[in-house]
């Protein structure tokens, strides 16, 4: 039977990873795993009377052991209840329901009549009180096996009320008896509770406590709480996701220079290997303003195969060296990317590239593509430049069309305008120079 789990994601970056809830396992025969582990931690009790274990009903008992041992389990059931219906006493009856619950049912993971077991134990009188805090140590451990949490939650608490410094395995215990619950409010003080005593105590802190209280405070929607759990596990735990996820949080908070710093740790660090990775931090190189690491991600990417060659990605690549000046570089890639993708924003880009460096012929098919795509944000700046790369290969009257046509977009009315007038006035005085040197000027 296996506890439920949960997914542990945010919706900007990346998800966090699948969390198991372990539960503790290992029923002694005479005493549950941390009673016996707290068992000089006991406080003063009243002492009773007990029932003594009989030499006769030891051998009897110690019979049975030893057919189970050997496999003979129908055989040793089969004594083990023929004890129970002689006049036993209170101790001799626990001891047998102990063994029936531990080597047998709990073996046959048919933990719901183990717990009837152990259940009989509690309601026995003249028996050890070691036995009977044994008992409900046993109790919560199956219960919670079997997702009854809250009887697991009682069970814990009675067996922690008989302790003096139960220590923080306990708290842990009741964090996860919560996590089955989705009580994700009271996971957090008992979760808190174990790293506190566990660190009073010297221990190594330990990685899944940590992941439990990551998930709470998530679950929660307290998101600083999140970052300061991840901030710890990213130093203690070198893993690779957790530095993602820190990045991931910092972004939900709006921190964005964390995030940004962040992310490069875990780029520098080889952490990041997805395409899906590597394209967020070529975006927030692009963001923050570091355009030249952005393309270098994006190529070192592409050469080792993890980032696909697409029309998508190529044009992220020229968008990149566009913006780092490097017009040379941005030219293959966003060539690439408008023969792949025949998009006229990325056609826009590719002429803008031309522009820059005044190669005024090549820039104009790719302008003219992108004017006829029809599906430009501001068609009125790829007029303009058609416009420009007309006036500066010496086609006036194209030129004057183009600014024309810019001129109707509210963006680039003024400057088409502008450049209207501007080529009149050159042709004007072109047409004066031919006159002059035509034939009139001597």
């Amino acid at each position: 039977m296996m506890m439920k789990q949960r997914l542990f994601g945010l919706p900007l970056l990346t998800a966090l990873g699948l969390m198991a809830v372990t539960v503790p396992a290992g029923f002694g025969l005479y005493s549950a795993p941390m009673a016996q582990a707290q068992e000089d931690e006991k406080p003063e009790r009243n002492s009773k009377k007990v029932d003594s274990l009989r030499a006769n009903i030891y051998e009897k008992i110690a019979k049975a052991q030893e057919k189970l041992e050997k496999g003979e389990k129908a055989e040793a059931v089969e004594d083990l209840n023929d004890l129970l219906e002689d006049k036993i006493n209170d101790y001799e009856t626990a001891i047998v329901y102990q063994i029936l619950a531990s080597s047998v049912y709990i073996e046959e993971e048919n933990y719901k009549q183990a717990i009837v077991e152990y259940e009989k134990i509690l309601k026995l009188e003249r028996i050890p009180e070691s036995l009977q805090i044994a008992s409900l140590n046993a109790l919560a451990q199956l219960y919670l096996v079997d997702e009854q949490y809250k009887k697991s939650i009682e069970y814990m608490k009675k067996w922690m009320a008989t302790q003096t410094n139960p220590g923080p395995s306990p708290y842990y215990f009741l964090a996860q008896a919560y996590y089955g619950l989705e009580d994700f409010k009271n996971i957090v003080p008992n979760i808190t509770k174990a790293i506190e005593l566990g660190r009073a105590r010297g221990d190594e802190p330990k990685e899944n406590w940590y992941l439990l209280l990551r998930l709470a405070y998530f679950e929660l929607a307290q998101y600083e709480k999140v970052a300061e759990v991840l901030e710890f596990l990213t130093v203690n735990f070198e893993k690779p996701e957790y530095w993602r996820q820190l990045a991931a949080v910092y972004s939900e908070l709006g921190q964005e220079k964390k995030q940004f710093a962040t992310m490069e740790v875990a780029y520098r660090q080889g952490y990041l290997d997805k395409e899906s990775q590597l394209i967020n931090m070529a975006q927030l190189y692009l963001y923050h303003s570091v355009p030249i690491k952005s393309a270098w991600v994006i190529e070192k990417g592409m050469k080792d195969g993890i980032i696909e060659k697409n029309a998508e990605n190529y044009e992220l690549l020229g968008q990149a060296y566009l913006n780092a000046q490097e017009m040379r570089k941005a030219e293959e890639p966003l060539r690439l990317a408008a023969k792949d993708g025949d998009d006229g924003e990325i056609w826009m880009r590719l002429g803008q590239v031309f522009a820059e460096q005044e190669r005024w012929k090549e820039a104009l098919p790719p302008l003219q593509k992108a004017v006829d795509s029809d599906d430009l944000d501001e068609p009125g700046y790829a007029h303009l430049l058609i416009g420009m790369a007309n006036f500066n290969t010496d086609k006036l009257d194209d030129a004057k069309k183009a600014f024309r046509a810019a001129a109707k977009f509210d963006e680039t009315e003024k400057a088409a305008k502008q450049w209207v007038d501007y080529t009149n006035k050159e042709q004007q005085r072109r047409a004066q120079l031919t006159e002059y040197y035509g034939g009139g000027g001597q």
